[in-house]
């Protein structure tokens, strides 16, 4: 495991750097600046955990925590009354300065915890998405947004578009999705009965088309692209008479 140090308290940053090399830590970054690491978000999240904190001048640890960091927050502040608050950003721990080894261990274990068990979902992912179980199977999927989970009802989704080395995912409504994945896993996880590749960029909720032309379908008002070869398929697969 890695971690930065978030502190403008030159004496609790020392704190830190010696507890985390008692157990191994990598004290990855240390920024006594906020605004700096602020200017940074995107190289914080790339660590294991960020230890934070709350109350430094310019920009203060909510400031941060606006940002959403993707990675485990540990707030420190000699201050528990912003406890609440921070836990509403999802913080995995708040350590009251001074913080004994033991508590600061305590707060560590449960970083390790939670990445165990993101690690364990991700292992039942293939890209980022995945169906659930039983009777799940048919209705939802999940797919992995910025290490998050997001459940998808089926029949919600309109179409599906490559786009490099990502895919959107259009929603009924106006809602889209930008995962990072393939055409092709995605099309493995999709049932057969209800979605169709169309083209070799385009994968459409069969149940949505409102009109099928030589070359495209309607669907939502979109009109997606057929391929030739697809094209006769796709009217085999709705049983359309020729």
């Amino acid at each position: 495991m890695n971690c930065i140090i978030i502190d403008d308290d030159s004496f609790y940053i020392e704190f830190l750097k010696n507890y985390c090399k008692k157990i191994n830590l990598e004290v990855k970054g240390i920024y006594k600046d906020s605004v700096l690491a602020l200017q940074e978000i995107d190289k914080l999240s790339d660590c294991d955990l960020i230890f934070l904190d709350i109350n430094m001048p310019d920009i203060t640890g909510f400031d941060i925590l606006k940002y959403k960091p993707q990675t485990h927050v540990v707030i420190t502040s000699a201050d528990d009354s912003n406890a609440i608050q921070a836990f509403d950003y999802n913080v995995t721990d708040y350590l009251k300065k001074p913080f004994d080894f033991t508590r600061f261990m305590k707060a560590v274990n449960r970083v390790k915890e939670k990445i165990e068990e993101d690690q364990n979902t991700e292992s039942h992912l293939i890209n980022g998405i995945s169906k659930t179980h039983n009777t799940m199977t048919l209705s939802t999927i999940f797919v992995n947004i910025n290490k998050k989970l997001i459940k998808i009802n089926i029949n919600d989704i309109n179409v599906v578009e490559a786009k490099g080395d990502y895919v959107l995912m259009k929603l009924q409504g106006s809602e889209n999705l930008i995962i990072h994945t393939t055409l092709k896993k995605l099309k493995e996880k999709l049932p057969e009965e209800e979605f169709f590749q169309v083209h070799r960029s385009f994968i459409v909720n069969l149940t949505k088309i409102v009109d099928i032309e030589e070359s495209t379908v309607v669907i939502d008002r979109e009109v997606i692209p057929i391929s030739k070869g697809n094209r006769i398929l796709l009217k085999e697969k709705l049983h359309i008479l020729n």
